[in-house]
């Protein structure tokens, strides 16, 4: 999905659109009444090596259908709509909505606060090893990172990038011109596949984010004598590769008892907001020199991935990995560092912005029962049972948890977990909750605004894979609930305007 491709799509949504330095793709509908702010939707349009079609892609696409899907609606209550199909030649029936292609004329003055859908660039970090570069741009947060003198597997600075390719001739004020002021945005809201198995265990479609885990990305590097692999004795090496598998199963035993204690359940349980849930260990990428068959290995480098939504625990954590790995060197005679290649702080969705996602994926239900199958219903009411059985909800109400705006409850008052068939129910208020061990640009937004996110079912919990999928009909039911919470906020901000006034 390229940058041009998204902006054209944001045009014929009735936006105008244009690309900025850093390579985010703004689409923006301006509001009858700019005192309300804007608020602000979207995801990530890059992607991993090796990855998925729908990871960032699918926020992106939603959230233009959303405010195309909101737009037609303000048009068809203006009795504007109807004029439009005839001279359109599309029947008025809606069928061709798809087809519509809205203008900025047309759609003025439609809506009284303003929105923005932005594409962002660079959330995973591929190139340059640091995620966020597009969301910290417009967050402001871009030079405490210190991004622009980042550089790639080559050498090539970031700084050196955007003069060369884009023609920014000075990159550090193009970069701090980007950013948004906190007073003119109300807030910001990501929809993005789940990336995990939990909603497809439930046979649900959707379910609202409580938090974001907090990131640290290590890197360990050990260095040893490099040798013939046929003539130094075992006893008398200092090799680095062994080192390191070592080191890497200590780092795995700190984690895992780490989660016997605290609990490693995402499903965001009874128990205070620093209990550790959720937490993981990753040893991602191994370098090795030389690399060769017969040859010790001189060094070794290898990433720590740490995450949890513990920032107490999470530190507690990375202190302990370089305490346990230098035992580890020293007795096998080689040097040891540890350096750390990125921080993302735990970030806690707002209470009001989850209540209002919540109750627009209610709303949406009737859409969301018609998109799917009685038997998967049923599945979902016998997965719920057992998800109860095996203490994966606490023992509070959902009237609690909506109370609770900074920890969230997992539990109806009728005591069935909220990833049940509940959720197919208008009768029903409760729906899943979950912790996101993913990072996303909402992380960096949250220095911007208040944030808050909606996950959808993925196949097999599968992402960063070729593999990875969204079935039609779970992208059906989160378009309806984002138009649908689009709208209750638009409705929202303008009656605190009336009241005001």
């Amino acid at each position: 999905m390229s940058f041009m491709q998204i902006k054209q799509w944001m045009q014929q949504a009735g936006m105008s659109a244009d690309i900025d330095a850093i390579g985010n793709v703004h689409g923006v509908v301006e509001g009858s009444q700019p005192e309300l702010g804007e608020l602000i939707v979207g995801s990530h349009y890059d992607t991993v090596v090796d990855g998925g079609k729908y990871d960032g892609a699918l926020g992106i696409i939603l959230g233009i259908s959303a405010v195309k899907a909101v737009l037609l609606e303000a048009l068809y209550r203006a009795g504007k709509l109807q004029q439009q199909l005839q001279h359109w030649k599309l029947p008025n029936d809606g069928a061709a909505a798809a087809d519509i292609v809205l203008s900025i004329e047309m759609v003025k003055g439609l809506l009284p606060g303003a929105v923005r859908v932005v594409a962002f660039c660079d959330e995973e970090g591929m190139r340059f090893k640091s995620t966020f570069w597009g969301s910290r741009a417009l967050a402001g947060t871009f030079a405490q990172h210190n991004q622009l003198t980042a550089s790639d597997a080559n050498g090539t600075v970031f700084e050196d990038v955007l003069k060369e390719s884009s023609g920014v001739q000075d990159p550090a004020a193009a970069v701090q011109a980007l950013a948004l002021d906190p007073k003119t945005v109300r807030g910001y809201v990501e929809f993005h596949l789940e990336q995990g198995p939990q909603l497809e265990a439930a046979g649900l479609p959707l379910a609202v984010v409580s938090a974001i885990a907090g990131q640290t990305w290590l890197t360990v590097s050990m260095e040893g004598e490099q040798g013939h692999a046929g003539t130094v004795p075992m006893l008398l090496r200092k090799d680095p590769m062994s080192g390191a598998a070592e080191g890497i199963s200590v780092i795995e035993a700190l984690c895992l008892g780490a989660q016997a204690v605290t609990g490693g359940r995402n499903l965001d349980d009874e128990g205070s907001e620093d209990d550790g849930e959720g937490l993981v260990c990753t040893v991602g990428r191994i370098q090795v020199h030389p690399n060769q068959v017969n040859i010790i290995p001189k060094w070794v480098n290898f990433t720590v991935d740490v995450r949890c939504k513990s920032q107490e625990l999470r530190e507690q954590i990375v202190g302990l990995i370089e305490e346990h790995l230098q035992p580890v060197c020293s007795k096998r005679r080689l040097s040891c560092t540890m350096s750390r290649l990125h921080d993302a702080k735990p970030v806690r969705s707002d209470g009001q912005l989850l209540g209002q996602l919540k109750s627009a994926v209610l709303k949406a239900q009737p859409i969301i029962q018609q998109l799917v199958p009685e038997e998967q219903q049923s599945q979902a009411q016998g997965n719920a049972m057992n998800q109860q059985a095996h203490g994966i909800c606490d023992s509070r109400t959902s009237t609690d948890a909506e109370d609770d705006s900074s920890h969230p409850g997992s539990c109806s008052s009728a005591g069935h977990t909220q990833a049940s068939a509940s959720t197919f129910s208008v009768r029903q208020s409760s729906i899943p909750i979950l912790v996101s061990g993913a990072g996303h640009d909402a992380m960096a937004m949250a220095d911007l605004t208040k944030i808050a996110m909606v996950f959808v079912r993925c196949a097999g919990g599968i992402s960063h894979n070729p593999a990875e999928h969204v079935d039609a009909r779970d992208v059906t039911a989160a378009a309806a609930a984002f138009a649908t919470f689009m709208e209750m906020d638009l409705l929202d901000v303008a009656a605190i305007k009336d009241e005001w006034h």
